[in-house]
């Protein structure tokens, strides 16, 4: 849901990390220690994401030459190295990628597998999971199941709001869903970019328009870069940056707390109070990294609604703690049937003996 145009030999002006004011929020934190998964194209190699990047999976069955770099460009947003002059700094440099690829092009990936994704996504270490994709329709049910078993697993799920460029006249899922973090883009002004698909689910804003974009680029090639004239698909990886931060900051919070220190920090635009075309507001990192926020007791912006009854796994030591109670009721009830069993045999035995005489 971005379009990128043709690679060039050095990025565009990072004007978005002054706007966030970035180099005072990484005094505070880099994200180090915090996994975002990117559900999207896939990942390839860029010199500027070296290091970054963890093993993912590639559940898309499509040819991966023909990627167009959309999940490269989010994962550099997130967690590019910089700062060096000529490469992109990431908002969380110290969060590691975790890729999850389920097509070719970002906002034209097959969706039949997206609830696949995110489950992966949440069982291999994501705290954190960005998807900068859309789907009106087709596949709504299983991802909001998909969405709920991340929540449920402590995981902050960031969406891009989708882009009218798409055919797009409502916000689609995930970023639809209940408890999902949806985000529409901002240009350099700070104002909305027309191109937003807004509407009630909206929760915040952040900056998508003319920012640098990391083109997948051969190992041992010069790094190749692309601009990003307008999209939701790169605010969405700039908050998922900010959740990295937060989570690194205060790793005892809660995903719901995240979210919460996410929406109450954040700048005011539009119509007073949350609105339909900023949601909460601007995005403030180093407000939501530094202010007193008071702790919720559950998901500020909702639950989704579950289409599915299957069972969500307990965490492994309540499994543990479950199996062994079942142990000790299952000894306990074998104990039971053998004195049931001795107390049966005795009566027996004197009602023979009684018998006898």
């Amino acid at each position: 849901m971005l379009l990128p145009v043709p690679a060039t030999a050095a990025p565009t002006e990072q004007w978005h990390l002054a706007a966030l004011r970035i180099p005072e929020a990484h005094q505070i934190t880099s994200g180090t220690g915090v996994v975002v998964a990117v559900i999207d194209s896939g990942v390839r190699p860029h010199p500027d994401l070296d290091g970054q990047v963890l093993a993912g999976t590639d559940i898309s069955d499509k040819d991966p030459s023909e990627d167009n770099g959309h999940g490269t460009v989010c994962a550099a947003l997130i967690a590019g190295r910089g700062p060096a002059p000529g490469k992109i700094l990431g908002i969380a440099p110290g969060a590691k990628i975790l890729p999850v690829r389920i097509g070719n092009d970002g906002g034209g990936v097959a969706f039949l597998r997206h609830d696949e994704a995110v489950r992966w996504a949440v069982d291999h270490g994501a705290k954190v999971i960005n998807m900068s994709i859309g789907v009106i329709g087709r596949g709504e049910a299983t991802l909001a199941d998909a969405v709920a078993y991340a929540l449920d697993h402590d995981v902050v799920v960031v969406a891009s709001s989708g882009n009218k460029g798409a055919d797009l006249d409502e916000i689609p899922a995930p970023a639809n869903v209940p408890g999902v973090i949806a985000v529409g883009a901002t240009g350099r002004d700070g104002n909305l970019w027309d191109g937003t698909v807004t509407g009630p689910e909206l929760t915040l804003t952040a900056p998508g328009v003319d920012l640098p974009g990391a083109y997948p680029t051969d190992p041992g090639k010069p790094a190749r870069y692309t601009t990003i004239p307008g999209g939701t698909s790169a605010s969405a990886p700039i908050v998922a940056g900010a959740a990295a931060l937060v989570r690194a900051k205060y790793p005892q919070l809660s995903a719901n707390d995240v979210i919460q220190r996410l929406i109450s920090t954040a700048d005011d635009a539009g119509e007073p109070g949350r609105d339909d075309e900023y949601g909460y507001g601007r995005l403030n990192i180093v407000k939501a990294l530094t202010a007193d926020v008071e702790p919720v007791t559950e998901n500020p912006l909702g639950e989704p609604e579950r289409t599915s009854d299957v069972a969500i796994p307990a965490p492994e030591e309540e499994r543990d703690v479950t199996g062994a109670l079942l142990f000790v009721a299952g000894l306990f009830g074998v104990f039971l049937l053998l004195m049931i069993g001795l107390v049966v045999f005795l009566f027996w035995i004197n009602r023979r003996a009684s018998l006898q005489r």
